[in-house]
């Protein structure tokens, strides 16, 4: 039987904001949560609404004020862990069916204490009991560090008197031992109005899992080892009122090298706009800051690729950014080493553009020898111009982007542009790629993965051209995807595709309500707000099946990268996804 994932909390991966590790565990596959709209099941329990507000900015508005109240008071004694305040935020007749700490079922792993706690069913419980289930699950924790409340379903009764919802639930925090702990779950409510607030009547377990390290796996070094950037205070401030003011949406990148040959690996660390800086592995647990590429403030690109071009042993360096537009094209950065200094090959990787086509933004490079002459070509993931954002833009799906770029290495580093005389066309918004034998026919197709649309799969003929095709499943109901991974990641010869979207609790919360759409609209809506998807090529119909839902590796809200690796060493690869954005120096104010 094949394993299924658990969702575990996770650091921060050179973004701000945090990380999730979606790690696929040794379990045996549970049955999929229910749709929003399928029949309640609990009747007796969490009693559905006949009716319900439909008009989407009184419901999302209503929803506002319950989860203002309940986190207030509710989730606020729960972080304090005050049986007192718990008692006061919920009504004299409230019930929960929530499951205590030896309840469900242990699942075997050697990094971690893993304890799944299904649907139930669990006894009715008091105020009291319920406290006393949630401190089951808390024992040992040295504070409640973090809390979570997160509606994705709700329902509010015309009168406005009551409502009920499904949330995401999360109480984590750390042990003594440096440790963490995470209970984490999907739980149903019923809320009623009392006065001038709200309280909850019942609450009711759906399904969910409290996780534990066995021991502290990371450390964060990164002053110990002098990976780091000397930033003035001004400096800093000015990064702060970019993030606050909403103005920065990308800051730069790491690209991962043996720069020197010497077996241990380089980094190579870029600001957009700022600055770009060698760091050297000195084989002895440090690094040594070095001059990297010579480039002036604005040809500091969004990301490095390091990369041998020419197969001479040495790496060349290729950057996310066009260095000099002509009346009919541009050109593209390209250093490499001679005497030990980083030289710029002059105007080697040039394309075509239209007269007057500027700002053109890339977010990444994906090298490949597409055409099998021992040299790797370039494809260039090109994301808008200073023309896109423009009055044809939407965000379901949007063609005023860029095209992409497909630079063909000829030796001696020589290069064409060759994307659309190889049939690879069209203007989205592409953040990343993949370049893989998607469809197991010997040759090497191109998945092109979209912000503000569909993804692409360019089918290569064998020859070296290709064609746009819907026939491999990849493109069906995928958007804002910003991260992609593949690999075999049990060992088992089964292939998987892993992409990161964006999971939206108020899409899902939206979808159900939105009236006078069509049911084919609707079920883009609803596949666009569930976040992350999750591919395994079904060699029977030859067709890639979506299946992150099920597997329950959707939800990882603002998802960027993504990474099939195997973080702790058991032989099998788990999923890595970063997440989050910027955190506003205000910390009442919301994150961008």
């Amino acid at each position: 039987m094949s394993p299924r994932p658990v969702i575990v909390a996770g650091a921060a991966l050179l973004v701000i904001g945090f990380g999730l590790v979606l790690a696929l565990r040794d379990r045996s596959r549970p049955a999929p949560l229910p749709p929003a709209d399928a029949p309640e099941t609990t009747q007796s329990f969490i009693r559905r609404p006949a009716t319900w507000v439909t008009d989407i900015g009184q419901s999302e508005a209503a929803s506002d004020r319950v989860g203002g109240a309940v986190k207030s008071a509710f989730i606020r004694a729960l972080r304090e862990q005050d049986r007192d305040k718990v008692r006061a935020s919920v009504t004299s007749d409230f019930l929960a069916r929530f499951p205590g700490a030896d309840d469900g079922r242990e699942v075997p792993d050697a990094t971690m204490l893993i304890r799944d706690y299904p649907p139930g069913p669990y006894p009715d419980m008091q105020v009291d009991a319920f406290f006393a289930a949630v401190e089951s699950h808390l024992q040992g924790v040295s504070f409640v560090e973090r809390t979570t409340w997160r509606t994705y379903e709700f329902l509010v009764e015309p009168d406005g008197s009551r409502a009920v919802a499904k949330v995401h639930f999360q109480l984590a925090g750390p042990m003594p031992d440096g440790t963490r702990r995470d209970l984490v779950a999907s739980v149903g409510i019923e809320a009623v109005a009392t006065g001038d607030t709200w309280k909850l009547r019942r609450l009711e377990w759906l399904e969910g899992t409290r996780i534990q390290g066995r021991f502290r796996p990371w450390r964060d070094i990164t002053q110990a080892t002098g990976f780091h950037v000397p930033e003035s205070r001004e400096s800093a401030r000015v990064t702060q009122a970019l993030i606050d003011n909403r103005n920065n949406t990308m800051f730069g990148g790491i690209a991962v090298v043996d720069v020197n040959r010497d077996g241990f690996w380089d980094l190579l660390a870029t600001r957009v706009s700022g600055w770009s800086r060698l760091f050297v592995n000195d084989g002895h647990g440090g690094f040594i800051p070095e001059e990297g590429p010579p480039v002036q403030n604005e040809g500091s690109p969004a990301s490095w690729l390091c990369v041998d071009l020419d197969n001479d042993g040495q790496e060349e360096i290729v950057g996310a950014v066009v260095l000099e537009y002509t009346d009919t094209g541009g050109y593209l950065p390209l250093y490499r080493k001679v005497d030990g200094r980083w030289v710029l090959e002059p105007r080697a990787l040039f394309f075509s553009n239209p007269r007057g086509m500027r700002q053109i933004g890339i977010q990444g490079i994906v090298p490949e020898d597409i055409d099998g002459n021992g040299y790797l070509d370039l494809f260039y993931c090109v994301y808008s111009n200073g023309r896109s954002l423009q009055e044809e833009f939407n965000t379901l799906a949007s063609f005023d982007g860029n095209d992409n770029w497909l630079f063909m290495n000829h030796g001696g580093l020589k290069f064409t542009e060759e994307s659309d005389a190889r049939g690879i066309t069209g203007t989205q918004y592409t953040f990343c790629a993949k370049i893989w034998d998607l469809d197991f026919d010997g040759d090497l197709d191109i998945y092109e993965c979209n912000d503000y649309g569909p993804n692409a799969v360019w089918v290569n003929d064998g020859n070296g051209r290709f064609s746009r095709t819907g026939g491999l499943g990849l493109e069906d109901g995928s958007n804002y995807t910003m991260g992609v991974t593949i690999a075999d990641f049990d060992n088992t010869g089964q292939w998987w595709i892993y992409i990161s979207n964006m999971y939206s609790h108020a899409g899902n919360r939206i979808v159900p309500l939105a009236a006078g759409v069509t049911p084919e609209l609707r079920q883009v809506a609803k596949v666009l707000a569930q976040g992350n998807q999750l591919y395994r090529w079904n060699a029977s119909s030859r067709r890639w099946d979506e299946c992150g839902v099920p597997w329950q590796v959707n939800q990882a809200d603002w998802a960027w990268g993504c990474l099939f690796a195997d973080f702790d060493n058991d032989t099998d690869k788990d999923i890595f996804v970063a997440n989050g954005f910027t955190s506003n120096a205000d910390a009442s104010a919301p994150d961008y």
